[in-house]
């Protein structure tokens, strides 16, 4: 016979929009319910771990996670020229994941969130007055309830949700490759992130976060980085190298009956580079309040759909119209942008400003506008 427990809120997924948007909820007063299917949290997840130092202070984010903090960026050619990007202040830090999800996870836990783990949810029923949560061995009840389930959409697919418009792929390694502890490199050129771009970020005791984000074929792109801009070290494995499907666009629908999707789950990743901690803490917030509304004042929890949409809709459309553009550039059109930037400070004075780490429209817009000429481009 099933378990049956009884919450006001039960949240699917215990990554760190799961874990925030319970601890969120728990902060209100609601009793929270938090379930997820692997054993525990943090422990082999890819992710390059750079987040904008502006997330630590709105989201009160666990600062022991971080590993190095960076304060430059240099930006290479497809024939190595250079752009920097020193802004005298950190802007940036990497986190350790395993310590950055186990401490957010903790820290619902402490404000009263029950947690449990090998639990997968097979299915959310909504019977017109609450929601039944399936899993294998317990049923739990709850008056709303929150889908994070990051990149496994199987719920989305009963639920009617839908999935995200469409994938890019991650892939990364870590590798013994020295890098200035503080500085984030970025690597452009069609021969190994075509449309795109390729990484090597500082990690901890001399090594690097190596990898690409690409359209397919991961591995093999992030093979051919490594050989034209890491230098002689021994090869690397395609089993080495671990690759992840990134969503690129929202999904259709992020709110029917009682049940909200978010996160991931939701496609609120920026399109960009495919960072989803801003967007999805940003967007737990807008639930959580969203959910008190609604228990509390009755306000419809479509309100989520509208006020994160309003948010969000121009930095994730702005972001793929980039990729689409970037995809019919060739090398040579690269090396021409590069070599107008390195030629028009006055230019880079305009744009510097504009910069911001996790909002990218701004600064695309100038850009775009600035190179249709250059590039004979009808934007």
């Amino acid at each position: 016979m099933k378990c049956k427990r009884r919450y006001d809120i039960v949240v699917v997924g215990a990554g760190p929009v799961g874990s925030y948007t319970a601890y969120l909820l728990a902060q209100k007063s609601f009793k929270v319910g938090i379930v997820e299917k692997k054993d525990g949290v943090g422990d082999g997840v890819l992710c390059t771990g750079v987040i904008g130092t502006k997330a630590f202070d709105r989201f009160d984010l666990p600062g022991e996670s971080v590993v190095t903090k960076i304060d430059s960026a240099v930006f290479f050619s497809p024939s190595g020229q250079k752009l920097l990007y020193e802004p005298n202040e950190v802007f940036a830090c990497v986190v350790d994941r395993d310590v950055f999800d186990q401490r957010l996870l903790r820290k619902a836990v402490e404000s009263g969130v029950d947690a449990f783990f090998r639990h997968r949810v097979s299915d959310i029923e909504y019977n017109g007055s609450y929601c039944s949560v399936k899993t294998r061995g317990s049923v739990y009840h709850a008056r709303a309830v929150v889908v994070a389930t990051g990149v496994d959409y199987c719920l989305h697919d009963r639920l009617g949700f839908g999935r995200p418009d469409g994938f890019l792929y991650g892939s990364q390694v870590d590798l013994s490759v020295p890098s200035l502890p503080s500085r984030v490199e970025v690597h452009i050129g069609q021969d190994f992130a075509p449309g795109s771009f390729g990484w090597i970020v500082p990690f901890r005791n001399g090594s690097s976060r190596i990898g690409v984000i690409v359209q397919k074929e991961g591995k093999v792109w992030l093979r051919n980085l490594i050989a034209k801009r890491v230098g002689k070290i021994p090869p690397v494995q395609a089993c080495d190298i671990r690759v992840k499907p990134i969503a690129c666009g929202p999904v259709k629908r992020s709110s029917k009956d009682r049940v909200l999707v978010v996160g991931e789950a939701a496609g609120q990743v920026k399109t960009t580079t495919g960072g989803g901690i801003y967007y999805g803490l940003l967007c737990a917030e807008i639930a959580a309040d969203c959910i008190e509304k609604n228990l509390r004042s009755g306000c419809r929890l479509d309100d989520y759909e509208v006020a994160w949409r309003s948010a969000l809709a121009a930095e994730l459309d702005i972001g793929r119209n980039l990729r689409s553009l970037a995809l019919k550039l060739s090398d040579q059109d690269i090396e021409r942008l590069f070599t107008f930037a390195k030629q028009n400070r006055f230019w880079v004075e305009l744009l510097i400003p504009r910069i911001d780490f996790d909002y990218h429209s701004d600064v695309i817009f100038y850009c775009m506008k600035s190179f249709s000429h250059l590039l004979q481009l009808n934007h």
